[in-house]
């Protein structure tokens, strides 16, 4: 009898319907736990790119004013790039009129960037601002792309 069993386990090729539903199951729960854990991780290396970037344009705009010997409230960020304070190759688009400006003693950016569909909105922003994300910073994951 056991010599019988044993003869048509070893024929048994294949897997079952049940066994190929159950890892299809296993793998989509999966799916549910990781998706969402994976755009997370995207959109907030989005956003700490944003903020690089504007802390580049804040230390370029301070460079800027002592190196030009300029004596102004502030800097646009295109007037940065125009100079080649910055490269503009960080894929950050920054709303018309960013700028970063000069008010009691520190330097702070003011502008919105965007990423795909993350931006970071920042309200006269100094670097501290940015790096505590304080009141002044706020961080929008899915706004309209710019083309």
């Amino acid at each position: 009898m056991m010599k019988k069993v044993q003869n048509l386990l070893k024929k048994q090729k294949g897997v079952t319907l049940i066994e190929l539903l159950a890892v299809i199951i296993i793998l989509g729960i999966i799916a549910l736990i990781a998706v969402p854990a994976i755009a997370g991780i995207i959109s907030d290396s989005k956003a700490d790119s944003i903020k690089s970037s504007a802390i580049n344009y804040i230390n370029a705009a301070e460079m800027y004013e002592v190196t030009e010997g300029i004596d102004s409230d502030g800097v646009t960020l295109e007037e940065l790039r125009d100079e080649d304070y910055v490269d503009d190759n960080e894929g950050v688009a920054w709303s018309d009129g960013a700028k970063v400006i000069l008010d009691s003693g520190e330097y702070k950016i003011d502008g919105s960037g965007q990423i795909d569909r993350v931006q970071v909105v920042l309200g006269n922003a100094t670097i501290k601002d940015i790096n505590d994300v304080a009141n002044n910073v706020t961080v929008n994951d899915d706004v309209e792309p710019t083309s």
